[in-house]
């Protein structure tokens, strides 16, 4: 029942975008910055100024992301080391584990599993590792090309941090917005998770699968089945529990993100291999998320 109710409205929606890009022509680059630049950062200010924020619970999640990500690329690195993988190889390896889908496939998720009582932790989550996306994952796909700064500039131009500032900012001078405006932008945001899981669905159709199967396998074990183990060690560390653990160690065992893709093909560090770790990963997270929420119960 887990499965029925939480796994497969997921990849419904997911199926719908991938059978809308196959017979239509629509391009994905305007729906993605609808997405960008309207709907998912509506939905996070209206999230966040509709209930009370902790700032202790954002400080704590702020400093899992950092331990998280850098204990899976710990990881993947030394993994790719070991296998004698070439310098790309393992920046893909690197990104495959190391960086997850939290928004397209882990907000909606964890609204499905938890509604709206985990949407504080979740919404956070998104933000926290967009941080880690906008930075640590271009790095990686540019190498030593890529100047700190222009990233940094690059990653505070996402209007996601912007109303995410202007959330805490309201929330701390204890301000209230008009109940009007307050509608309109809840309104707006409710589009965000149907839009993020449609355009996972049209970007999962344009992926092409050339990676080997001997690199999508590693990357399938460290996403799917010691990535989870990791957040669980790092939240008992952190004294995370109750309703927020559960929405961290979800939200994070989701499949590999497919924005780092974005960054190798622009750069040329073998996209082919993200690719098809991308791919696999989003297919078998069905079971491996499903096993998650069972456990979770």
């Amino acid at each position: 029942m887990l499965f029925v109710q939480i796994i497969l409205p997921v990849f419904l929606i997911i199926l719908a975008g991938y059978i809308l890009e196959k017979r239509t022509d629509l391009p994905l680059g305007p729906l993605s910055d609808v997405s960008l630049y309207l709907f998912s950062p509506c939905l996070v200010f209206s999230a966040l100024v509709a209930r009370e924020i902790s700032f202790d619970m954002a400080a704590d999640l702020f400093l899992f992301m950092i331990l998280y990500t850098a204990a899976l690329l710990a990881m993947a690195y030394l993994t790719g080391r070991l296998l004698k993988m070439e310098g790309n190889a393992r920046g893909a390896l690197c990104l495959s584990t190391a960086m997850m889908n939290v928004g397209n496939f882990g907000l909606p998720l964890a609204y499905f599993a938890f509604g709206d009582r985990g949407l504080e932790a979740s919404i956070l989550i998104f933000v926290m590792f967009n941080l880690s996306l906008g930075t640590v994952a271009i790095m990686i796909a540019q190498g030593s090309k890529a100047p700190l700064g222009r990233i940094l500039l690059n990653t505070c131009k996402i209007p996601i941090f912007h109303a995410v500032l202007l959330a805490f900012c309201l929330k701390y001078l204890d301000w209230e917005i008009p109940e009007f405006l307050l509608r309109a932008i809840t309104l707006l945001g409710q589009a965000a998770i149907p839009l993020m899981l449609v355009l996972l669905g049209m970007q999962l159709a344009r992926t092409r699968l050339q990676g080997n199967t001997g690199f999508i396998s590693v990357s399938v074990l460290l996403r799917l089945l010691l990535a989870p183990f990791v957040a669980w060690g790092i939240t008992t560390l952190l004294g995370i529990k109750g309703l927020t653990r559960d929405v961290v160690i979800l939200q994070t065992s989701t499949p590999s993100a497919v924005l780092p893709l974005l960054y190798c093909l622009r750069f040329n560090t073998r996209p082919d291999l993200l690719a098809g770790a991308i791919f696999a990963t989003t297919m078998l997270s069905a079971l491996s998320l499903t096993v998650i929420l069972y456990l979770q119960q």
